[in-house]
């Protein structure tokens, strides 16, 4: 429990503005906040002011406190080249600027005058969107997305707000700014409570912007029931463009109350699917175990409050085998105790279980705690694009542990082995910044190099009915090593 109240606090407190470093690089008086201020496009963008300083606290936030030294210089710039590549895609007229000089407080005083000079190049682009974005092979969905970013970025709040996305993403693809109303039901999100939805399982793997992917389709869900396939993507809910928003929002705005509907526009290959969904409170077990060709699967699907326990209970359910499949794929992490808590039933306790590394060089290390429960010969764990978080890191530390006989199999996983913590800001927005990252015994970087691999197997996106069949690559993959003892 200290651990996992640890964790808690390293990833969802909120801190005071960092007042020092701040004062260094501030130049102008603090503007007034004001919520969801509207365009002249009758649009509303989440931000809460349009003043410079929210651009300042966010650089001075990132430079104290991001996981690794930043080179202030190398982002602006990375800054400034994102803003003149989507600007120039979209057919306006803009000039590529580079910050030169040594200094930092330089550095961010040359940057707004460049922020500055681009907006109005940005204001006098005179451009026909639609015959701009006719000349290129993109489809309907996209143009829409293209057409709205246009419309956004030639007012003062779609500006700021696109500069501080892009100045976010040059740092790494975890750390994302929130607008005031995004913050308000992100922190309604965490702070828990009963929920219903539809049953999805969803990801997003283009630096926390654009389509989000439905990867797995629960059973018995209002979403199967309504028709929706793992490989959809969803591009609306109730009609809002969702595809600047990060993917703690679009889960809370798809839950609501029991029997309430929700609006999803998807897209399914070339075709638009819009589909009216009513919300059912959503029973969900983490894991599942069957036995097929002779071995048991352990399919782990997340790692929420009870995941020990439930894999604890199947092993035994299933009569202790010592030669079998678990299956991590789609899992996308979740409470990282639990995950440390299945390395204990194989490792025993007091191992080191996971470290966290800070800048600095503060380390902070997670122990096994449990005593060992599981008697294996030879273990075959499956992973894919989706497998993320918490499941890589107990992926890489069964490894790390068990060496040949853990044999994993599949694809490159996700990376996400960092830590993210929020940062209030004079909006009331907040700044999720990565302060950290976790590392297994190994030392390997998950974010850099992903899960080792015994086998790198490539699948196709495969349907529900399709898992652990013939067509089924990387679990027939896993029968063939269990077959070889």
């Amino acid at each position: 429990m200290k651990n996992r109240r640890l964790i808690s606090f390293i990833i969802f407190t909120t801190t005071l503005i960092l007042v020092t470093i701040w004062i260094g690089l501030n130049k102008h008086s603090i503007a007034q906040s004001s919520n969801n201020i509207q365009t002249s496009k009758n649009q509303q963008v989440d931000i809460g002011t349009t003043s410079f300083e929210l651009f300042r606290q966010i650089l001075a936030y990132s430079y104290k406190y991001f996981v690794e030294d930043i080179n202030l210089k190398d982002k602006l710039n990375q800054t400034l080249k994102e803003i003149y590549r989507a600007t120039t895609y979209v057919g306006m007229k803009t000039k590529l600027y580079q910050v030169s000089s040594q200094n930092i407080q330089e550095q961010v005083n040359q940057f707004e005058n460049y922020y500055n000079e681009l907006f109005n190049q940005i204001i006098n682009s005179q451009v026909d969107i639609e015959k701009a974005l006719d000349s290129k092979n993109i489809s309907t969905s996209y143009k829409e997305l293209y057409t709205n970013f246009y419309n956004s970025i030639r007012t003062k709040e779609g500006y700021l707000k696109f500069v501080i996305q892009s100045y976010c993403s040059a740092l790494d693809k975890y750390t994302s700014y929130m607008g005031p109303r995004e913050y308000r039901i992100f922190k309604e999100n965490i702070q828990g409570g009963n929920f219903s939805g539809i049953g999805v399982v969803m990801f997003r793997d283009n630096k926390d912007q654009g389509e989000i992917i439905i990867t797995e389709v629960i059973e018995d869900s209002p979403a199967q029931r309504s028709g929706i396939k793992a490989g959809d993507r969803i591009i609306k809910v109730d009609d809002i463009d969702i595809t600047n928003l990060s993917l703690d929002t679009v889960q809370s705005m798809i839950r609501g109350p029991e029997n309430t509907k929700v609006k999803l526009t998807l897209r399914r290959e070339n075709q638009i699917i819009e589909l009216e969904i009513i919300r059912k409170i959503i029973q969900i077990k983490s894991v599942k175990s069957f036995e097929k060709n002779k071995y048991v699967v352990f399919v782990i699907k997340s790692f929420s409050e009870n995941t020990s326990k439930e894999f604890l209970d199947h092993y035994v359910k299933m009569n202790n085998p010592s030669s079998f499949i678990i299956d991590l794929r789609n899992n996308g992490g979740g409470v990282l105790e639990e995950a440390i808590n299945i390395l204990s039933y194989f490792i025993g306790p007091n191992k080191i279980g996971v470290i966290l590394k800070q800048k600095n060089n503060q380390q902070q290390y997670f122990y096994t705690k449990h005593q060992k429960q599981i008697n294996f010969s030879k273990v075959v764990l499956l992973v894919n694009g989706y497998t993320a978080s918490a499941s890589e890191i107990l992926a890489q530390s069964l490894k790390d542990y068990l060496k040949d006989d853990l044999i994993i199999i599949g694809e490159k996983t996700y990376g996400k082995n960092t830590v993210q913590t929020l940062y209030n800001l004079i909006d009331r927005g907040a700044l999720k910044l990565t302060i950290g990252k976790f590392f297994t015994i190994s030392e390997r970087d998950i974010y850099k190099e992903r899960v080792y691999l015994d086998y790198e197997v490539v699948s196709k996106n495969l349907s529900q009915n399709q898992l652990y069949t013939e067509k089924d690559s990387q679990y027939m993959k896993a029968i063939e090593i269990l077959s070889r003892q």
